[in-house]
């Protein structure tokens, strides 16, 4: 969910059809304006900030499997989430081949879930829905855990119509312990915390831009309860993640993925909330 690219702007037909694209969907007035406002104010992230974010996170980047060993202390082996939900996945696969929309990729569903399990996590919040992706990993830990509960925020593509394809890939029995709120962050993300004020893990997959993640951050590091998992993809974008880590002096785990979209590589950042310190006794 970004805002559209000062270096490639819009013909004048292109923005009659995202105007018209948003005029459908009252409940994405208030983005609408935002969004002007930003192109107006050509609020993207500068090639040289991006060069430096890909380079801060390529010098820090771990696998999966490592991250999850800084994260939990041991080297317990942890196998493919695609491994141990095979049908799931294989449902989930033909649910994606069926969608005439395309959307984004499904990230790092390793280390989604296995953060989930390790954490025990029973309130979850996502911004950024698309196919569903990393909710099926999240789901999927959650299930076995009566009373837990993800809440999802999502605006869909826009000038596509993938409204109502969003979630697609998640099956029906794992809907109960799910939630989708189909507004952009800025809406969204408010009643999401009014519903789950402290949570134990989140993931940040929605507006990639400078501004959007100096927004939400800090609204949900401060819902995040000690000891709980704060992930952001796509950190290579700028360096709003890594200026946060220096905000809230916390050391990073940098995740590497293997991106097939763009055949290269993408960075998922990691930051754990430190566990609150033992009152003082006299």
């Amino acid at each position: 969910m970004a805002s559209i690219p000062c270096d490639d702007r819009p013909s004048f037909t292109q923005y009659v059809r995202h105007a018209l694209w948003y005029l459908k969907r009252p409940r994405l007035y208030p983005d609408f304006v935002r969004q002007v406002g930003r192109t107006l104010r050509r609020e993207e992230a500068v090639p040289e900030q991006r060069a430096e974010a890909v380079r801060w996170c390529g010098e820090r980047a771990v696998p999966w499997t490592e991250a999850m060993q800084a994260m939990t202390g041991t080297s317990t082996m942890r196998p493919s989430v695609r491994d141990r939900f095979k049908e799931s996945f294989a449902l989930a696969d033909a649910n994606a081949k069926r969608c005439p929309v395309e959307m984004g990729g499904p990230g790092c569903l390793d280390l989604i879930y296995w953060t989930a399990e390790w954490l025990q996590a029973m309130r979850v919040i996502e911004t950024g829905t698309a196919y569903g992706w990393s909710s099926l990993a999240v789901l999927l830990s959650l299930k076995n855990r009566e009373g837990s509960r993800l809440i999802s925020t999502d605006r869909p593509y826009l000038g596509r119509d993938n409204d109502p394809y969003v979630g697609c890939v998640v099956p029906d029995d794992l809907r109960s312990h799910w939630q989708i709120l189909r507004q952009a962050d800025r809406e969204a993300l408010p009643k999401a915390l009014a519903q789950l004020p402290l949570i134990d893990l989140c993931h940040y997959d929605s507006d990639k831009s400078v501004g959007g993640r100096r927004w939400a951050y800090p609204r949900l590091w401060k819902a995040l309860r000690h000891g709980g998992c704060f992930l952001s993809d796509d950190i290579s974008d700028n360096l709003a993640f890594r200026d946060f880590c220096r905000q809230v002096a916390v050391e990073p785990i940098i995740v590497r993925v293997p991106d097939p979209f763009f055949r290269g590589e993408k960075y998922v950042g990691v930051l754990i909330k430190a566990t609150a310190a033992a009152p003082a006794t006299s």
